[in-house]
């Protein structure tokens, strides 16, 4: 699965195959009675931005589905 991450160095958008999600995530109940994931995802390989490695909340992790698809 493709993901989309903001790079906080360039502020610029990239994205990547190569990401896990940390070991202590947790599935909660929000307030529109659905659930949702919480946790941590970083990249296994250094940004190609700027060559760093991130870790980045779910919350701020784009999906690139469209349509039901994902490149």
């Amino acid at each position: 699965m493709r993901l989309y991450f903001n790079c906080p160095v360039k502020n610029e958008i990239f994205s990547s195959t190569d990401f896990s999600l940390e070991k202590d995530y947790a599935v909660m109940a929000n307030t529109e009675g659905g659930r949702e994931l919480q946790g941590n995802v970083c990249l296994n390989s250094p940004c190609p931005l700027c060559g760093e490695k991130h870790i980045y909340e779910v919350k701020d992790v784009m999906c690139g589905l469209q349509g039901g698809k994902n490149e």
